[in-house]
């Protein structure tokens, strides 16, 4: 029987590892959740709520190989039953996890819902909550609920809850997101607000939207604090793994050749890895800078810049093509969004699915140059089929050059 990803979503990130067709089973707390992945190609979508003992059981019968966690950041209780029940069957688990993105730009920072309707009712004015319907129990505890102004789904469920909470309907803003930025001000403007009570859901949940309206609006913003919880993972890092937990291809790399004689590169490490990129670079011309404490032998030989500190974001200046090779996996995605965000195409040595390029194992003899990958699948068989390459490749290039002059000849004649 064939082999499944487990994805728990409900989620953008869920939604969005649904496009690529790999066989997945997809389980969302809520039907608003199993919604978002309604229409999937090759996915099977289960609804409920579950315990870790109903997850094991769920996993050992259902043929999965791996786990994807992408559920909310603020799902804490969900996440820990997926890491325990993942440890239980010994199936590989990965947490996907959006980045946090807008906490330094809050008025007040909590630990809680609870402590966020504490701070409340020492305050005066409205406030506009858009912190989901799991937490309005805390806020229902403010003692004039005439203030709070709640933005919750359009569920019928999500609805009656508010009630019993004793939030009446001229107080319950029930919509669904996405949210704009001028969305946001409206609200805030209708309701009055003098405070804004978020989470911190990063750009996938709108929150820089919320933080924009509330500037301008002059509202101050009380944002509650995420679990705390290991690192997580993009989708990119999630889909390549998951291919690679389940041994299946991918579209092959598009191998884009661009000159780089005479233009800057920057290597952000000083060990093998960066000694191999600065190798091939400096071999396609290019005027090439290695910035690290310390550099092994072989960059010391080589015909290249050695800036002996450690990276920043300046060494990005004027660069034409950056690579991230240091032995620290934060420093390297640190470099990795830097290049992004000024363009820069940027390898990305410990992390295939950071790249913006993928750096290739490059095969040449004089200008030609073939480039030789396996779409980070499988290094072991990017290495074989390039040294295999380089065996015959002079030979050929040798051969066929001699074929096209003799060609030039003939036309002379």
């Amino acid at each position: 029987m064939e082999k499944k990803v487990l994805l728990f979503g409900g989620t953008s990130e869920g939604r969005e590892l649904t496009r690529f067709g790999l066989p997945m089973i997809y389980s969302a707390a809520t039907e608003y959740g199993a919604e978002l992945a309604r229409g999937a190609e090759n996915t099977e979508i289960v609804v409920g709520r579950m315990d870790a003992r109903e997850m094991k059981k769920f996993i050992d019968e259902s043929h999965v190989a791996c786990v994807i966690d992408a559920t909310h950041p603020y799902a804490a209780g969900a996440s820990e039953n997926i890491r325990a029940a993942c440890a239980a069957c010994s199936v590989p688990l990965m947490r996907v996890l959006r980045r946090a993105s807008e906490a330094r730009r809050a008025s007040l920072l909590v630990k809680s819902a609870a402590e966020a309707a504490e701070h409340i009712e020492k305050t005066s004015g409205n406030v506009l909550l858009t912190t989901g319907s799991k937490e309005l129990a805390a806020f229902a505890r403010v003692s004039d609920r005439s203030r709070l102004f709640v933005r919750v789904l359009p569920d019928p469920d999500v609805i009656k809850k508010c009630a019993e909470l004793g939030f009446d309907s001229g107080h319950i803003i029930a919509m669904q997101g996405p949210f704009s930025a001028a969305m946001n001000e409206e609200m805030l403007r209708m309701t009055g607000a003098r405070w804004l009570v978020t989470k911190d859901g990063g750009a996938a949940g709108g929150t820089g939207a919320k933080m924009d309206a509330a500037e301008k609006c002059g509202v101050s913003v009380i944002m509650i604090e995420r679990p705390r919880e290991e690192d997580g993972h993009s989708c990119a890092e999630a889909l390549l793994w998951a291919r690679r937990q389940l041994g299946l291809p991918r579209p092959p790399l598009f191998p884009m050749l661009t000159d780089l004689e005479g233009r800057s590169a920057v290597i952000a490490g000083g060990g093998a890895v960066a000694a191999r990129r600065a190798a091939t670079l400096i071999r396609c011309g290019a005027e090439v800078t290695v910035v690290s404490p310390e550099f092994c032998r072989e960059l010391e030989e080589l015909k290249c810049g050695l800036v002996r500190r450690k990276w920043e974001e300046a060494d990005l200046d004027g660069a034409s093509l950056a690579v991230a090779a240091t032995d620290d996996r934060e420093v390297n995605s640190e470099i990795g969004a830097a290049a992004k965000r000024r363009g820069i195409p940027v390898s990305v040595a410990d992390n295939a699915a950071a790249c913006s390029f993928f750096f290739p194992s490059l095969v040449t003899c004089g200008e030609a140059s073939a480039s030789v990958s396996a779409g980070a699948l499988s290094p072991a068989l990017t290495r074989r089929l390039a040294e295999r390459l380089r065996s015959v490749w002079e030979e050929w290039v040798k051969e066929e050059r001699s074929a096209v002059e003799g060609e030039k000849d003939k036309k002379n004649e």
